[in-house]
């Protein structure tokens, strides 16, 4: 569940709270929740954004930051409307969310190692983003091409195929996006690094 801010519980009509993140990127989707009685999910509820070309909302709450500013999310269930404050920034951002990776890791072999993540660019009009693998001493052994990314943010995909140089005990993966002279990286416990069979 997204940590965010809590709408105030007024009296009538049912008890809930409305939990959004407090912060979002532009270009970046997020989910808004309506707690029924502190445990279930108001998926009926309906969701309104005071500004829409700040944040809108898409179905079940999911809320997608369009432009820098500031937005109350409001849902409305059983006749009853909560809100909560949401924060919506221009920023050059690279987050990673998830990995994947297949293959038999020895060396010799060729495997693929991938990541999922956001990227934001608003510095520049596009930035460069790729994936780039690094074995036990930091050395790079592959690199996928560049992927022109515009300004603003969108999730992504990265996989890249490449072949295990013999005398790597180890390879990591780090995502980069360079923006102008800016370089950003983002790797750590959400993409751990694979241990290669000799």
């Amino acid at each position: 569940m997204p940590t965010g801010l809590r709408g105030t519980r007024r009296p009538g009509g049912p008890s809930f709270d409305v939990v959004c993140p407090a912060t979002l990127f532009v270009g970046q989707t997020s989910s808004c929740f309506a707690l029924i009685k502190g445990t279930q999910t108001g998926l009926d509820a309906t969701w309104t954004s005071s500004d829409p070309t700040i944040a809108s909302f898409g179905p079940i709450g999911s809320l997608k930051g369009r432009s820098a500013g500031q937005i109350v999310a409001t849902s409305t269930y059983q006749g009853k409307s909560e809100s909560a404050s949401v924060s919506v920034r221009a920023q050059d951002v690279l987050q990673i969310s998830g990995s994947a990776l297949q293959g038999l890791f020895k060396a010799g072999n060729t495997a693929m190692m991938g990541v999922v993540g956001f990227y934001g660019v608003a510095s520049a009009d596009s930035g460069q983003l790729n994936l780039v693998i690094t074995d036990q001493n930091g050395a790079t052994v592959s690199a996928s091409d560049s992927q022109i990314v515009p300004k603003g943010g969108d999730s992504f995909v990265i996989n890249h195929t490449f072949t295990i140089p013999v005398g790597t005990t180890r390879v990591c993966r780090t995502a980069v996006l360079r923006i102008g002279s800016v370089t950003l990286t983002a790797a750590g416990t959400t993409i751990p690094c694979v241990d290669v069979t000799p």
